[in-house]
């Protein structure tokens, strides 16, 4: 069955109404039409229903047609065609009407049932042709933002790799040469600092390219998440246990307190989003501080807090941390190096996890990295978010 053609005529004259009427009921057209006999009442009809094509007198009195005109084509999720009627055989004007975005002009002296009818459909089939096209031009648009991201992430991998991760190797090159010399003068304590610098230069590499690899993965969707119920506890003291070291060096206050509380996690990228937290706490925090990892409860969630009294950063840099195109990499308290990679990482994992990484942080009173996870089910609940509406 064809859909009948929903019609919108709008003409001040009654008497142009009812032959417009009249073509249209010899025409053989599937149709709906509704009558206006002005541009307000017009645009109330416009806006309260939906229609596929607009018949528009060129003179309406009191309005300005072109500014009708636009109105109408501007409407929010209507793909209307609109057909403009006059008693002017005026070709400038048509050419007007038709650039302001009216799909054909007709002389109402001239207007048949069959002219008539074909000027719809041609308008119609005109109108689906333009609607098709924007949607094609949105798209590409689409695929062009994507491309430019793909871009932009592909120059920040170049650049980690042309110049954060050139510096550890650079001071393994230099460690190990002066540890070969250190070892022929028998220097055993030249020897244990450099042995140290070279553990410390390989594990900035390790770390550097450990989180490469898994923001790539993220990137290519090849990481899968499987959630299970986590312990956020235990999470907590083993990436507190492998931070201590460093920590201690630096005169810093571990805590955690996590209250027993279970989430549901993939265990691997929770440890990872810990772990970056908390290591960029240590680097960004003075001698003295404290940093502190904790856990609440909110209904069916669980809020994931990581808190250091450290530096702080203000409000611009603040917004600029998680976007690719902007690096907002400082040394640390200590002039420890990063790549910024890290928080990136951090982000992209809680959202795979279903959550959203969020940041607070002010100048010389710290920073706080916070995102929820879901608390596991227990047999029979369903969580508030997953209650179909009725």
């Amino acid at each position: 069955m064809t859909t009948p053609t929903r019609i919108l005529l709008i003409d001040d004259d009654a008497v142009d109404r009812a032959a417009v009427r009249r073509a249209l009921s010899k025409s053989g057209l599937a149709h709906t039409l509704a009558e206006a006999s002005g541009g307000e009442e017009g645009l109330h009809l416009a806006a309260a229903e939906t229609f596929d094509c607009v018949l528009l007198d060129y003179r309406l009195p009191g309005i300005d047609t072109f500014a009708l005109l636009r109105t109408l084509l501007a409407a929010e999720g209507q793909a209307r065609a609109v057909l403009m009627l006059t008693g002017e055989a005026d070709p400038d004007l048509a050419t007007r009407l038709m650039r302001a975005g009216a799909l054909d002009y007709l002389d109402k002296a001239e207007v048949t049932p069959s002219g008539l009818a074909r000027a719809i459909r041609y308008a119609e089939a005109r109108q689906a042709f333009q609607a098709e096209l924007a949607a094609a031009r949105r798209e590409a648009e689409a695929k062009s933002l994507e491309l430019d991201t793909l871009n932009r992430q592909k120059s920040l991998l170049f650049s980690i790799i042309a110049h954060d991760l050139r510096n550890p190797f650079q001071a393994l090159l230099g460690l190990s040469e002066v540890l070969g010399k250190a070892v022929a003068a028998r220097d055993p304590a030249s020897i244990e600092r450099r042995a140290k610098g070279i553990h410390e230069a390989a594990t900035q590499a390790y770390a550097l390219l450990e989180s490469l690899f898994s923001w790539a993965s993220l990137q290519m969707d090849t990481m899968a998440v499987t959630l299970t119920d986590v312990d956020l506890d235990a999470v907590a003291a083993e990436v507190v246990h492998g931070v201590a070291e460093a920590a201690a060096d630096k005169g810093l206050k571990l805590e955690a307190s996590c209250g027993g509380i279970v989430v549901q996690a993939q265990r691997d990228m929770l440890t990872t989003v810990l772990r970056n937290l908390v290591g960029n706490a240590v680097k960004f925090t003075l001698p003295g501080g404290t940093i502190s990892v904790s856990g609440r409860r909110d209904g069916d969630e669980v809020e994931i807090s990581v808190t250091d009294t450290g530096v702080g950063m203000p409000t611009g840099k603040v917004d600029d941390l998680f976007r690719l195109d902007r690096r907002t990499t400082t040394n640390g308290t200590a002039g420890e190096r990063g790549s910024g990679l890290g928080l990136l990482l951090c982000r992209d994992l809680v959202e795979r996890q279903g959550g959203v990484l969020t940041v607070t942080s002010a100048i010389d009173r710290g920073t706080t990295f916070r995102f929820r996870l879901l608390t596991p089910l227990v047999p029979g609940q369903v969580h508030a978010d997953c209650v179909p509406a009725f």
